[in-house]
């Protein structure tokens, strides 16, 4: 088990994403604290978890508010005994062109995506700088690589969380916090809710012709969180199907 003996916390836990990460944690031996908004949500993964014969805990938290970064961490201390690894997972998505934006759309995409991000990273590296290492693994997303119509606040805050991702690193690696950052591409999930013709524009510029699915982003956690990571470092890893590398792409016999 590459994971057996650690603890994480999974914030964001009750959707796709967060329950994918959980499970795959928890198959390699990892104890995790599942937090979401939703305690419901928290439960229910924590539940399967458990069935399953790992090991789990709900606990609601709210990265939107500051108090609840700080305690998701503090109950991931006090359930059992220390944090290893973080997946700051929690985040919500805005589709709506820049100029339509307001205010109150912006800050509350950046208070939960950007700075929810940034305190529970905070909380989490000084409990793992006092025990010597850890993982923080930041969610970003192709969409905070380019500019993607009506994304700006969407776009914005994932630029800036896998900036944080570049800059904790450079402060913590020396004291064995390693900082990652994965780019989801277009991935199967309750947050990709994309229509048919938005759809057909990722498939045309994906060479891998096909979505992603919560489980791909799972492996690509446990690895940044696994011991096998222990020299890799404010690197951002994109799993998108070839997406971001992609320019133009044509069907083979259409390349003359």
């Amino acid at each position: 088990m590459r994971l057996k003996g650690k603890v994480a916390l999974v914030t964001g836990a009750g959707g796709g994403l967060g329950t994918a990460i959980t499970r795959r944690f928890a198959e390699e031996g990892a104890a995790v604290l599942c937090t979401d908004r939703e305690l419901a949500k928290a439960e229910a993964t924590a539940a399967s978890v458990v069935k399953s014969g790992g090991k789990a805990q709900a606990f609601r938290a709210d990265v939107a508010d500051a108090r609840d970064c700080a305690e998701q961490v503090a109950e991931t201390v006090k359930c059992f005994g220390g944090i290893d690894i973080l997946v700051n997972n929690a985040g919500i998505a805005l589709h709506k062109l820049a100029l339509d934006t307001s205010l109150e759309d912006w800050e509350r995409v950046l208070r939960i995506n950007l700075t929810g991000s940034f305190l529970t990273a905070q909380a989490a590296a000084r409990v793992m700088v006092e025990r010597g290492g850890g993982r923080i693994i930041q969610l970003g997303s192709i969409s905070g690589q380019r500019g993607n119509m009506a994304g700006v606040a969407y776009g914005a805050s994932k630029a800036a969380v896998m900036h944080i991702c570049k800059v904790l690193a450079v402060e913590l690696s020396d004291r064995g916090v390693m900082v990652n950052a994965i780019a989801p591409g277009p991935i199967e999930t309750g947050i990709s809710k994309h229509g048919p013709t938005r759809r057909q524009k990722y498939l045309d510029r994906i060479p891998a012709r096909r979505y992603g699915n919560v489980d791909a982003v799972a492996n690509a956690a446990l690895y940044l969180a696994s011991d096998e990571c222990d020299w890799v470092t404010g690197t951002i890893l994109n799993v998108d199907g070839g997406f971001q590398t992609a320019g133009l792409s044509y069907d083979p016999n259409e390349v003359s």
